[in-house]
């Protein structure tokens, strides 16, 4: 089952990607509902969990052209997140797509000084795909006031120590879902200033147990797509990096069919 699908892609500068907010419209239906209380409580329950229904936000729909990425979003939080996507992922084929909370996550490709592509791998404590290796990643929040590059900056002082002028560019390069979660997902390249081990040396370990360097090579990259322990998020990053980096044709020549 190919897990990964492309609904756009570009290379967006933070100037060409617009958004825009709406009403929420995702549709509630009662079994839905009591399965999003079952899932939350059920972890809730689990001993040594901490649980907070953090605000997110919704992908409610996308227009890509080459010269521009308009969204537009709307207020979800974490535990209808939990209750469809994570937990119910199959909902969206039984009562339909609306149902679920599709948070936006945003996944960068992270390219080093020294020509690397650094990836994390995850650690038991996560919600999901713990010990894959996935970008250091995370959500776009109703703080980031719909600043996507802004939220990219933040994960990666979070999860990395990344200072403003540890980044020289940042640009979007394409939506992915993974059809496993149905959940969207906004793709970046980074490209850092600092070198594959000053970047290591300061991955958190709250999410991360340890990184994963990728020569960033076309032969490598292409090697490291086929490792079933990426998750697909980490195949789009990559991927779509590769685009920009080795050329379209290296691109359908290596996405999944």
């Amino acid at each position: 089952m190919n897990l990964l699908k492309f609904h756009a892609t570009g290379d967006w500068r933070p100037e060409q990607v617009r958004v825009s907010w709406a009403s929420g419209t995702r549709r509630t239906v009662p079994e839905v509902e009591r399965a999003i209380d079952k899932a939350w409580s059920a972890v809730l329950n689990k001993p040594g969990v901490k649980l907070f229904d953090g605000p997110m936000c919704r992908l409610e729909s996308w227009e890509a052209s080459a010269d521009s990425l308009q969204l537009q979003l709307s207020l979800t939080s974490y535990k209808p997140f939990l209750g469809t996507n994570l937990s119910h992922p199959e909902f969206a084929e039984r009562f339909g797509r609306d149902v679920m909370a599709n948070p936006v996550g945003v996944s960068p490709a992270l390219h080093t000084a020294d020509n690397f592509l650094l990836l994390g791998r995850r650690n038991d404590s996560v919600a999901y795909y713990p010990r894959r290796t996935h970008p250091f990643a995370g959500a776009l929040e109703p703080k980031d006031g719909g600043d996507l590059f802004a939220a990219v900056r933040r994960e990666l002082h979070e999860e990395l120590a990344l200072a403003a002028s540890d980044i020289a560019e940042i640009r979007c390069t394409g939506v992915a879902e993974d059809t496993g979660l149905r959940q969207p997902e906004l793709i970046f390249r980074v490209r850092s200033t600092l070198t594959r081990v000053q970047i290591e040396s300061q991955v958190h370990d709250e999410e991360h147990g340890d990184s994963v360097a990728v020569p960033a090579e076309p032969d490598e990259v292409a090697r490291v797509i086929r490792d079933p322990e990426l998750t697909p998020v980490a195949v789009a990053s990559v991927l779509l990096w590769g685009r920009i980096m080795f050329g379209n044709e290296w691109f359908q020549a290596h996405r999944p069919d």
